[in-house]
This record gives structure tokens, sequence and C-alpha cells, in this order.
């Protein structure tokens, strides 16, 4: 598995994957790379092979307080960017790109302990203030890892030539239709819908991550 230690080396190595993801014959070299980038993104709990975790180098040593905090209004928390990017996942990898049953809907609705579903895109102040306070600490980090854990499943189940292949539209609807994106934020319907299985794959299990994780960084300071 390519070695990734920090995040130059990832840059660096995402900008090499979308080189050669379109190829099919470069199939086993973009399945390893894409393996390695997504590992560093996710707690090294996930996968023996990672060598690095940013989601590690963040959240091990934050105090509960921090990850709770709301700056100021119109900036979202510590909570929020893990909850959501945590959700785009589940969302994007399994019903988009594989067809499959969300893990939220396999007994984790319960255990984060909130009223939510969607992915957080256009959530007002008070839905924010609840999901900041509410959401499980311990628990939101191990349905990431359990997320993370059948993303790299899905991704070693793809063939050559999968990456290719366009997003089903009857998945789009899907995702309408149980209310995982607000009416307020469809346009990230028609953004998916527009998208290669490279494209879930190169956004949602790998930089949106690392955008994510960038913004709670931050905030730790």
């Amino acid at each position: 598995m390519t070695r990734i230690t920090d995040r130059s080396i990832w840059n660096e190595t995402i900008k090499e994957l979308r080189a050669v993801m379109p190829k099919p014959a470069a199939h086993e070299k973009a399945t390893d790379m894409l393996l390695s980038l997504h590992g560093a993104m996710h707690s090294a709990k996930m996968d023996a092979a990672i060598s690095w975790s940013y989601e590690d180098e963040v959240l091990d040593d934050m105090p509960e307080m921090a990850f709770r905090r709301i700056p100021k209004p119109g900036v979202n928390s510590v909570a929020w960017h893990i909850y959501h990017s945590t959700r785009i996942e589940d969302i994007a990898m399994n019903t988009l790109a594989a067809g499959r049953t969300q893990l939220y809907d396999e007994g984790w609705s319960g255990r984060l302990n909130i009223p939510f579903r969607d992915t957080g895109n256009g959530m007002n102040d008070d839905k924010l203030r609840r999901l900041s306070s509410e959401l499980d600490f311990a628990a939101i980090r191990d349905y990431r890892t359990a997320v993370g854990r059948r993303t790299r499943e899905i991704i070693a189940s793809l063939q050559p030539g999968d990456y290719k292949r366009k997003v089903d539209h009857a998945r789009i609807k899907q995702v309408e239709d149980q209310e995982d994106v607000v009416p307020e934020a469809h346009w990230l319907l028609d953004y998916w819908g527009n998208l290669t299985v490279s494209g879930l794959f190169l956004m949602p299990a790998t930089r949106h991550l690392i955008v994510h994780l960038n913004k709670a960084q931050k905030l730790k300071k």
C-alpha cells in the first residue's frame, strides 16, 4: 500500500490518482492509492495498514468542550464537520456507489443520539446547536470507523472500468426519498448526479474528508 505520512504526501498522491484512475489498465494502482488516501483520513483503529491518521491527529487529544463549541454565528462546530463528512461518505459510498444499505440504517441512527439523518447542509442555528450539544462524542467516531471500513470493502470490490461508471439516477432519487438531503440543499443531488464512480471516490471518500478535517484542525487552535 502507498505510504502516506503527512498532508503534503497526501496532496501529491491524490494528484497522481486523478491521472491514473480513468485508465482501466491502471486499476490496481489506482485502488492501492485510493485505499491509502482514504485510510489517512480515518482513525488508525479502522485498518492496521494506516501509516498516518489525520483524524487521530485532529481528534485524539481534543477536549469534548472544543469538539462541541460553536465559535460564532455562521461558523460550524467540529462536531458538525465530523458528522457532516461522515454522513456524506456513508450516503455516497453505500447508496450511490454500491447500492447498499447505509450504516446509519444498520443501528447507528440511535447510537448517535441526535434526531437528524440528513447531511447537515443548510442546517439552521437551532439545529446546529442541538447537534453540537447532543451528538455522542464516542459514537460518532465509532460510526466514522464503521463507515470507513465499509468504504474499503466497496473499493476492494470494484473491477477495472468501474471507476468510469456513471452514478445511477435511481439511487439519487433514493437519497432524496430518504431525506438524506434537505430541500434547501438539493443542489447536492444535482452535483452527485453528474459524477462518475471515480468522482464519488475523489470527493466524498477523500478530498471532502480532508477539507473538513482541515477546518476541524483550525477550530482546535
